[in-house]
């Protein structure tokens, strides 16, 4: 296992190839580009050629994109992969509400996100990013950002990648390795693609952390009363009522009552260090292929097909034990029956070990009739999880052991260790469904084309989840769902049409969506916004939306378990609680229904320039959506009183982690995107006999957001939980403002990118001042830089190789908690809140 002083020097010279490459100022990827460095120029065959069954360009939309990257910005971002390009603009693709985008594929639908992440970036020649009231024109309700990526006519390319990381601190180092082929011609894609990695596991000896003073567990061992009180003639000697002392370091003083006095209320404390980890091994495997073509001069169609396989291994500690001491026991100097709290070390560690594997498989058919363009897609998607979880030893040989006179406070024999209590579970969920979209133009009124789509689709989920064990469960669920819906948009002015073009460009959309889910009945989506661009360079976008939804069958379906002496941060007292901890997903979820009013501001102040402010402010109202809560407060406790259960004394016994429907939440948010992308400087007319004069790329974005109230209510009829204002259902407060920042350069084979996240500070009110938390403000930085090795040596083998240097969280940011005094509660140590800290990664990168 890594020590920590083992990864400085590497972190050093990471940092230092980063300041040299920062001096020469730019970023570039012509060393990974399949046609030599020049400025992109318009395809001639893109403006003549046209594919029956849909143009290979822009989404022909009513509403301007939010953004427009071409191949210099994409180049610019460093990035080799199409989600380290997600990534890297997150900004400007995430929607309003924090929901993944919409994929198009030269403005198509496609069957999945396998179909577009298995492409390499410099497969694509443009990226367009449009407002969610798009969404409605492709089947989809006008929630989530729509990114359409436009591939190059020609392109071939063959990737061999490898990567290996280490944190700066020592342990959780990676190794990654990836082979591609990439091949598109006209309308033909095929792509290949094999993924294997690995991940250390992190223990808790490779971080700071401080064994837990509520925890009496430690390997010689506590004693504690059975009623309280350990013993009245120790109690005596001590001078008041002992509950908890440790047992003497001599093994020899252990049988004499006077040596417990010294440790008398005063537990020993057990460093749990290499027995747990804080993150666990991991190894996976992921395989990916898709092919595409045309199907004859009316049809084409796609097939996309990708399985992984990922397996976890991690250990959750030395078992701990409560034995019963009795006062008979020739070791006990005890008067009257005891208990002896000790973690058994001298059995292996408890283990846990989880295998998911997934598959998919994917196929779109579309073409035209009539005008109308048509496509149906189906889709198969499989999960398979299986875990171990060792939750304890059966202490029941060893308690006999010791009723009859063996040695408590010595390592038991192996024989009376053997039978481990282990849970054995199994969830599997499998999908298959099928959806068709006709959308076409049948109107053309003064302001332009009337888009009418139409889409119907129906799915078959099923769930399977057992556990054996002490506490055996099995569930079985199913659910059919058919849906329908239609979607309009409807120009009314139009500059371009010279219809009423002193009022600008006004649009108006609608869209209706119903379904009948198996256990949940009749649910409906209705939308309908307005968009106006008064001038060239703003647009303003107004959008209500009401929806419904089923919960994930993950949520209803999830195995059922218990962890007994699980530690968890008890908010009424602001200390640890040992409990049984409870999980497993919910069958009597209901549906959500959430109603969302938004108001967008897009500007772009320059014609020629790629800079765009985007702002849009949301007020959403959510019923009954699936929630879990992890944070035991009075106020939680009250409200939901059936998730926690404490004994006589007040003493936290068992809390219960599964998801809950909550009565309403409601929301308003502004959040504002700032992005822009382009060249640097000039272009010069070319020299006689020199090509074109290459000009550093940028790109860019920021993009914060202000919530002004987050207010939930977790049953009808109960008080509000302010989350902004120091209540919390999670454990952690909820900042009022945080966001995304990126940026990068590029030049001739050089590059600089950065990326981040800010949350401001927040806090968790209660009136107990140990648990009455204050989280500091937090800012995440990632910084990156390649170049290509051909410039550096020049040798064939050499062209197209690319070193790439990526510092994650390079100012080692954890979160910060301190309560009412001042200190920091043992289980929100930053340690374990944020154990991995900084990471340097070099990758290699060879382009065929």
């Amino acid at each position: 296992m890594r020590k920590p002083n083992s990864c400085r020097m590497p972190a050093r010279g990471a940092l230092a190839c980063l300041s040299v490459i920062g001096l020469l100022g730019d970023a570039a990827a012509s060393a990974q580009r399949s046609e030599p460095p020049v400025l992109p120029q318009p395809d001639p065959r893109d403006a003549s050629e046209i594919v029956v069954t849909g143009d290979r360009a822009s989404a022909e939309t009513n509403v301007a994109p939010l953004s427009r990257l071409d191949t210099a910005a994409i180049a610019a971002t460093g990035a080799a992969t199409i989600p380290d390009l997600l990534r890297a603009i997150r900004g400007a693709v995430q929607s309003a509400d924090g929901s993944d985008p919409i994929m198009l594929l030269n403005a198509q639908r496609v069957s999945g996100y396998e179909e577009i992440n298995s492409l390499p970036p410099e497969a694509i020649e443009t990226i367009e990013v449009f407002p969610e009231a798009t969404a409605v024109k492709f089947g989809f309700p006008p929630t989530r950002r729509v990114v359409n990526f436009i591939t190059k006519r020609r392109f071939r390319q063959v990737e061999l990648r490898g990567s290996a990381g280490i944190t700066t601190r020592g342990g959780g180092a990676t190794e990654k390795a990836n082979m591609g082929l990439t091949r598109l011609r006209g309308d033909a894609r095929l792509t290949l693609a094999l993924e294997v990695r690995h991940t250390d596991p992190l223990s808790v000896s490779d971080r700071d952390i401080a064994p837990d003073p509520d925890v009496p567990f430690d390997a010689i061992g506590n004693v504690l009363g059975t009623n309280g009180e350990i013993d009245p003639a120790l109690s005596a000697a001590v001078g008041h009522v002992v509950r908890i002392a440790r047992v003497p370091d001599a093994a020899a003083s252990r049988t004499s009552l006077g040596a417990y006095v010294v440790g008398a209320d005063d537990p020993r404390l057990f460093d749990l260090g290499p027995y747990r980890s804080l993150t666990a091994r991991n190894d996976a495997i992921k395989a990916e292929a898709v092919l595409a073509n045309r199907i004859g001069k009316t049809l084409a169609g796609s097939l996309s097909l990708s399985a992984e396989r990922s397996r976890d291994r991690g250990l959750s500690g030395p078992s701990p034990a409560t034995l019963v001491v009795p006062a008979a026991n020739p070791y006990s100097p005890f008067g009257q029956p005891v208990l002896l709290d000790r973690y058994l070390i001298e059995a292996p560690p408890l283990r846990q070990d989880q295998t998911t594997t997934s598959l998919h498989a994917g196929f779109v058919l579309r073409g035209a009739i009539a005008g109308w363009r048509w496509d149906l897609t189906g889709t198969f998607d499989q999960q398979l999880v299986e875990g171990i979880n060792e939750r304890g030893i059966d202490l029941t040989a060893a308690n006999a052991a010791i009723a009859n006179g063996a040695n408590p406070f010595a390592p038991l024999d192996a024989s009376l260790l053997t039978n481990r209590l282990t849970d054995q579970a199994r969830q599997r969920t499998r999908t298959i469904g099928a959806k068709s979209v006709i959308t076409n133009t049948p109107v053309h009124l003064p302001g332009g084309k009337v888009a009418v789509t139409a889409t119907a689709e129906a799915d078959r989920a099923t769930a399977q989840s057992s556990t054996q064990g002490p506490n055996p469960f099995e569930l079985s669920l199913g659910r059919s769902r058919i849906e329908g819906g239609l979607a309009i948009d409807v120009p009314l002015t139009s500059r371009r049409e010279h219809a009423l073009a002193s009022l600008g460009d006004i649009s108006v959309n609608a869209s209706f969506r119903a379904r009948a889910v198996q256990g949940f009945g009749s649910l409906r989506d209705t939308t309908y916004g307005a968009a106006w661009s008064p001038i060239e360079g703003i647009q303003l976008l107004a959008t209500v939306k009401r929806s419904a939804a089923a919960p994930d069958m993950a949520a209803l379906a999830t195995p059922a378990y218990q962890t007994p002496n699980a530690a968890v941060f008890d908010y009424s007292n602001g200390r640890t609680a040992l409990v049984t901890m409870l999980r497993g997903g919910n069958p009597d979820l209901a549906a959500e229904h959430r109603l969302a009013r938004s108001v967008t501001v897009t500007v772009k102040p320059f014609a020629k320039r790629e800079w765009r402010v985007t702002a849009t402010y949301e007020s959403t109202t959510i019923r009954d959506q699936t929630g879990t809560v992890y944070a035991i407060t009075p106020q939680t406790e009250a409200l939901l009183p059936d998730l926690f259960v404490r004994d006589s004394t007040g003493k936290l016994i068992s809390v219960a982690y599964r998801p809950t429907n909550f009565a309403v939440e409601r929301q308003s948010t502004l959040n504002l995107v700032v992005n822009a992308n382009g060249r640097l400087g000039k272009p010069q007319p070319p020299r006689p006999g020199g090509g074109i004069q290459m000009l550093p790329s940028y790109y860019g974005g920021i993009g914060p957001t202000l919530k002004f109230s987050d207010r939930l209510q977790l049953r009808p009829g109960t008080p509000e939980l302010d989350l902004l204002g120091g209540d919390t259902v999670t454990g952690g407060g909820s900042p009022r403002v945080s966001g995304y920042f990126y940026g990068g350069v590029n030049y001739l084979d050089l590059g600089a990118t950065f990326d981040g996240w800010y949350g401001g500070a927040n806090r968790v009110r209660s009136a107990d001042p140990a648990a009455n938390l204050h989280f500091a403000p937090i800012l995440l930085l990632n910084i990156g830089a390649y170049f290509s090795v051909h410039r550096l040596v020049h040798q064939n083998w050499a062209r197209k190789l690319r070193l790439q240097i990526d510092v994650k969280n390079v100012l080692d940011a954890q979160p910060s908690a301190h309560n009412g005094y001042g200190k920091i509660p043992n289980r929100l140590q930053p340690d374990y809140l944020e154990p991995i800290g900084r990471t340097a990664t070099l990758t290699l990168r060879k382009l065929f």
